[in-house]
């Protein structure tokens, strides 16, 4: 229904001054408003007679705030390099960009450019037929109440952490984002992105959060097998980086149970892609520094809140060496010439100076292998560590590979006189040298 302002002021001025018996929600309902405009016009009463009101409400006359059409072109000419972006975004991004931007002084003078507020770019929106990547539901009648978790009331009690993956750059390649927030306040603590969720990019993000902020009480997340081992629950690799570091890991069984995270994962996707545009990032490494260094705080000063104590459980790490602790551990064997393997290479444990230290064969050791560095390897032994050096060329045997996928005695043959014609090829190369 068309809305028609004469006709609910009339009912209204009819229904003040008791001339008819009707509701306020019967007026709404005739003259195409909702019950809140309603409102707004009885408060305008309040203020003006209702005389006056149709005679401002109906001049068709422009309001003295009304924008001028060159700075409506400029706006519109600004929205031209955000295509897809909401409302509340895109008026962010002109106040910052070009109200509030020194450089933009004479662009503001010029097109007599203002502050304009939300309802303001609704309206534009609305009018240029701009669509927002977000809907805005509108609520009718009774709404169902979900009772909401009470925040943790200080900083580093509870850290909501999640893997999302986005198309981020718009380019049809999706990068996950490894996000840590706090329970307490909202804000973003750290974030990583990698081609997909895994143990990797959660352990960047871990660093970075340790390393800003200190040490939580607990982390909270979904059942990921980089966090939970679902056949007997026992801990994975980065489930016991955290074990070792004291922090208590607590796993939600739905999205919903960590609607915090989901929620800002929401947000980001909405805003990022287009001040990736607005900042001129050009790579997933230019994005992990700018996130961290330069976006976390960005975005925290908009969305974060105050907790409701300011005390932190933040723990700082002072001497704790994360490189002992980001750490792949498993249990290995020393082998003939005192070595251990790691898929298919080997290492030999030297001392502080570098000599070979021997272990006897059989000796059972745990070896670190570094997640940001794999090629670094150590072998912890009665709570002492010890380098190892790689072993170059000690591999198995290609041939041997291929052997295991081989079905007949023909493609065995054909294989071998492959390995025969590599061999000599490299003798004849040799007595050539």
């Amino acid at each position: 229904m068309k809305k028609d302002k004469e006709k609910a002021l009339n009912l209204l001025k009819q229904k003040i001054n008791g001339e008819i018996k009707i509701t306020y929600q019967e007026i709404a309902n005739k003259t195409g408003y909702e019950r809140k405009q309603i409102n707004r016009f009885l408060k305008e009463i309040e203020k003006k007679d209702i005389d006056s009101l149709l005679i401002h409400g109906l001049s068709n006359k422009p309001s003295n705030n009304s924008a001028p059409l060159k700075e409506i072109e400029f706006i519109k000419n600004f929205k031209e390099k955000y295509p897809i972006i909401t409302i509340s975004q895109f008026r962010d991004i002109y106040h910052e960009d070009v109200i509030f931007n020194s450089k933009m002084a004479n662009e503001v003078k010029e097109y007599n450019l203002k502050v304009r507020s939300e309802s303001f770019f609704q309206q534009l929106y609305k009018k240029e037929g701009w669509k927002s990547p977000i809907k805005h539901k509108c609520f009718k009648g009774k709404k169902e109440n979900h009772p909401l978790r009470d925040p943790s009331p200080r900083r580093g009690i509870l850290i909501i952490v999640d893997g999302t993956p986005h198309d981020w750059f718009g380019n049809g390649k999706k990068f996950s984002l490894h996000m840590a927030i706090d329970d307490a306040t909202g804000e973003i603590l750290a974030g990583w992105f990698m081609p997909t969720e895994c143990m990797l990019g959660y352990c960047h993000m871990f660093k970075i959060l340790f390393e800003k902020h200190g040490l939580p009480i607990s982390i909270y997340s979904d059942r990921t097998t980089i966090l939970w081992d679902p056949k007997d629950g026992e801990l994975t690799q980065v489930g016991r980086m955290l074990d070792e570091l004291g922090i208590e890991l607590i796993y939600a069984n739905t999205p919903q149970a960590k609607g915090k995270v989901e929620k800002m994962n929401f947000t980001i996707q909405n805003r990022l892609l287009n001040d990736i545009i607005r900042f001129k990032i050009k790579s997933y490494n230019d994005l992990n520094i700018w996130f961290n260094e330069y976006y976390i705080n960005y975005i925290n000063k908009k969305f974060a809140y105050q907790p409701k104590e300011e005390d932190s459980e933040f723990v700082p790490l002072d001497d704790t060496d994360l490189s002992k602790i980001f750490c792949i551990k498993n249990e290995r064997t020393i082998l003939n010439g005192n070595m251990i393997s790691i898929k298919n290479e080997y290492y030999i444990p030297i001392d502080n100076n570098g000599n070979d230290y021997v272990f006897y064969k059989g000796t059972k050791v745990e070896v670190w292998q570094d997640v940001f560095l794999p090629e670094r390897v150590r072998i912890c032994k009665n709570n002492k560590i010890y380098n190892t050096r790689h072993i170059n060329g000690h591999r198995i045997d290609p041939v041997k590979r291929e052997q295991k996928r081989i079905n007949n005695q023909k493609e065995l043959e054909q294989v071998l006189r492959e390995r025969d014609e590599r061999l000599k090829a490299r003798a004849n190369k040799v007595s050539s040298s």
